[in-house]
């Protein structure tokens, strides 16, 4: 009996667990930046308040005839002990110059995230 009830309880806690990962509300922010051309990189910053997740931005260059994806740069966070994230991640090499879009995605609970855009 106490075993049964030890598998069951271990049961609803695994469910409860990836109920949770699976249904965690991420928040997007766009944007545009003009690029003089050459290797695009991104500075960010931002807090994970101790939640799992990722930073993913994608960049695209603005045509006339639409939005082509360049590339884009993934940062993870909630790691114990690194609650503060900063530094900079490569985006793209060899693009032209002219205005360019960002999409960024981060876990709802987190702080951030600031981004600004350099070659």
């Amino acid at each position: 009996m106490m075993k049964k009830v030890g598998l069951g309880l271990i049961a609803i806690i695994m469910m409860l667990s990836f109920a949770t990962s699976a249904s965690a509300a991420t928040r997007e922010s766009t944007g545009t930046f003009t690029h003089a051309g050459g290797t695009i990189w991104v500075d960010y910053s931002f807090y994970d308040s101790h939640v799992h997740g990722f930073l993913s931005v994608s960049v695209y260059r603005v045509t006339s005839s639409g939005d082509v994806f360049v590339g884009w740069f993934s940062r993870e966070g909630g790691r114990p002990g690194h609650d503060m994230h900063n530094g900079t991640g490569y985006v793209a090499s060899s693009q032209p110059a002219g205005t360019y879009k960002y999409v960024a995605t981060v876990p709802d609970a987190w702080m951030g995230p600031s981004l600004s855009f350099h070659n």
